[in-house]
């Protein structure tokens, strides 16, 4: 187990707030559909696109805190479909359970055929993450520039989504302009502009707590290092061909398979390495599957997540059950102060006999530790997993 204290903020670490039980009725959250947060033009088409974005909050008549912490949810579909009612579930709990919550349309499409794997190039899909990163940075740029309306604490953003836009997330967050121009075809920003001049002229006033990343993938995991203690909380299906669970290429059981990523377990493990704050929740599966994390119970796990943040620790931890409860409703500044927080399960492998309050990061070792990779097998797949580790330093 890796705990690791950050900065305390009193007026979001509240008992019974921001946990795994909601506090406001849907009844009680105002929904504001369809606000223009930007408008950019599509590279493929040259036409001029609406940049639209949903935000979800309580009732300010209602709920008397006048900040709240944000986050931004990114809808998935290989960057070519999709819209942001998919993740419209989470942006209503996220509200219900305090945050002001947001999802965006973003620009679609690589100029594929209508069937994926033919006609399709790899240089089309990396501009068009591109452009979706740019595009989600503007959202956050608009929505810090709207805190007084919607009662936001800029301080406070968090990012998060499903598939590619759980990597949208992932980028928009961790990349640099020269990470990013090092991946896309060259030239690209000197075409179409760096990360943060497009969408709107607004100013880059915010900075990002933690990261939700739903069966998400980061290009190069060492771009992780330029945010050293950024915590992210990862879902991810352990046999999932269309973003792989550790490193791969995307749409591979589709098509021949894309670019090359690294995928949750693979930025678990990196976050392990270097000292972070990394969160790992595997399905386990033998058959192919993707994104297939039970929703209600990751956003009970990430509301968690968010809040310990807020209450000045983050921690680290792996597993494999999809049911794994989420405790986080007794975490106050009281309890980081007065409290021994720890694992306090004698069967953990983490158990910590001075704790006098548990955290929920418990470690339960696999029944195979053999199983590198949580795919069920133990196979030629781990092997190479351990060689590609191998002459790594341990903590």
């Amino acid at each position: 187990m890796l705990l690791v204290f950050i900065t305390i903020d009193a007026q979001h670490c509240l008992d019974g707030r921001y946990g795994e039980v909601a506090l406001f009725d849907s009844s009680q959250i105002v929904i504001e559909q369809n606000i223009e947060y930007g408008v950019a033009q599509h590279y493929f088409t040259n036409q001029n696109v609406s940049l639209l974005m949903d935000v979800y909050y309580p009732n300010q008549d209602i709920d008397l805190l006048e900040e709240r912490p944000f986050i931004l949810m990114i809808h998935g579909g290989g960057f070519a479909g999709g819209n942001k009612n998919e993740v419209a579930y989470e942006c209503m709990e996220f509200a219900r359970r305090g945050f002001v919550a947001a999802t965006i349309s973003y620009r679609l499409g690589w100029n594929c055929d209508n069937v994926i794997c033919f006609n399709c190039f790899g240089s089309n899909l990396q501009k068009a993450v591109y452009c979706a990163v740019q595009d989600a940075r503007a959202a956050l740029r608009f929505a810090v520039s709207q805190s007084g309306a919607w009662g936001i604490d800029a301080n406070w953003i968090f990012t998060g989504g499903e598939s590619a836009g759980s990597i949208t997330s992932l980028l928009c967050s961790t990349w640099s302009q020269a990470e990013a121009d090092s991946w896309v075809p060259a030239g690209l920003s000197n075409e179409i502009g760096s990360l943060d001049a497009s969408g709107n002229e607004l100013p880059n006033n915010y900075e990002i707590q933690g990261i939700i990343n739903h069966c998400g993938a980061v290009m190069n995991v060492n771009h992780l290092s330029d945010n050293e203690n950024m915590p992210i909380i990862s879902f991810h299906d352990s046999n999932d061909c269309v973003v792989p669970y550790g490193s791969g290429n995307v749409i591979a059981c589709f098509c021949s398979g894309y670019l090359g990523v690294s995928g949750s377990s693979s930025i678990h493990s990196y976050s392990i390495n270097n000292g972070h704050c990394s969160e790992l929740n595997t399905v386990p599966q033998i058959l192919p599957n993707h994104c297939t994390y039970p929703v209600p119970n990751l956003v009970r796990l990430a509301s968690c997540f968010m809040k310990r943040t807020m209450c000045g620790f983050c921690m680290s931890s792996q597993t494999q059950d999809t049911n794994a409860q989420a405790i986080c409703s007794t975490v106050t500044t009281t309890n980081c102060e007065d409290n021994l927080l720890g694992c306090t399960y004698s069967n953990a492998s983490n158990y910590n006999p001075s704790a006098t309050q548990d955290d929920g990061s418990c470690l339960f070792l696999p029944s195979c530790p053999e199983d590198l990779n949580l795919d069920g097998v133990v196979g030629v797949n781990d092997l190479l997993q351990m060689i590609g580790a191998y002459g790594s330093d341990c903590d």
